[in-house]
């Protein structure tokens, strides 16, 4: 009977035993990590630059002969580009989740145009220009754009990758395109030394059209609040009116538009600041 009780005692004792040892082996028990969630609204500021782009565009020629006055042809520029530019922009916009965001922006820049058309086959055969055929007659045209844009524009943030956060973006708004006073020269070297080179202005016109843009980038965490953006923005331009007819042009009949760009590709590398304002 001892020797019974002693084994049941036994049993109890080891069966005691048993959990406590297993409960040693575990590790701690440990709160799940939190998933830190933002949204919001924030600020941002951008500067920008842009190289030189190419693009196209036409001009009317303008008849000033009694009895055939009017648009005797239309010519398109053998180049045309938009110079090296500089812009800034402010802009508001929110975060609606970890990777869905969009923002409304401002953007100015200014830039240079320069454009070259060949001379037109009835200018060259002028007996005033005495030229031998072939020979070199173009008119160099030059003159500057205020372009403002405002566009609404929507990114996807995508994965963390060790503080920085890569995210794609698009958009869509509208430019004002504010041409500065154009001023047209005649270059004939070979023409005759009596002859009297065209030379004319032509005022610029301003012009609301559309705009669209691609942009691809990263962003970096300063603060909890402050992120550094750094990117890259293709954005369209579509064409329009660019300047009136000259003078001599407006004195024999001509009114309206003579000039006109087909729109800009604008290819630009952006640094900026996005600040949470909770």
């Amino acid at each position: 009977m001892k020797t019974l009780i002693s084994a049941i005692l036994a049993l109890g004792i080891a069966t005691l035993a048993v959990p406590a040892g297993a409960a040693d082996l575990l590790p701690p028990f440990q709160e799940p990590p939190v998933v830190q969630t933002y949204s919001g609204w924030y600020l941002r500021g951008d500067i920008g630059y842009s190289k030189s782009q190419e693009s196209k565009g036409e001009w009317d020629f303008w008849n000033q002969f009694v009895g055939v006055q009017g648009i005797d042809d239309t010519y398109r520029y053998d180049s045309l580009k938009l110079r090296d530019s500089a812009s800034v922009g402010i802009g508001a916009g929110y975060q609606f989740n970890d990777h869905v965001r969009a923002d409304a922006t401002l953007d100015f820049f200014r830039a240079k145009v320069a454009g070259q058309t060949e001379c037109p086959l009835m200018i060259k055969s002028d007996p005033a220009h005495a030229l031998p055929f072939p020979a070199d007659c173009h008119y160099d045209d030059s003159s500057t754009a205020n372009v403002w844009t405002a566009m609404a524009n929507a990114y996807v943030d995508l994965k963390d990758m060790r503080g920085f956060r890569p995210y794609l973006g698009a958009g869509v708004g509208a430019a004002v395109v504010n041409y500065g006073t154009m001023s047209r020269q005649e270059v004939c070297p070979l023409c005759a030394p009596a002859y009297v080179r065209y030379t004319a202005d032509h005022v610029g016109v301003t012009s609301l059209r559309m705009a669209a843009a691609l942009m691809v980038g990263t962003s970096y965490d300063l603060t909890d609040r402050l992120k550094l953006d750094a990117g890259y923005r293709f954005m369209h331009i579509f064409g329009g009116d660019a300047h009136e007819y000259d003078a001599p042009d407006q004195a024999n009949g001509a009114s309206g538009v003579q000039i006109r760009d087909h729109g800009f590709n604008i290819h630009q590398v952006r640094l900026g600041l996005r600040y949470a304002l909770n």
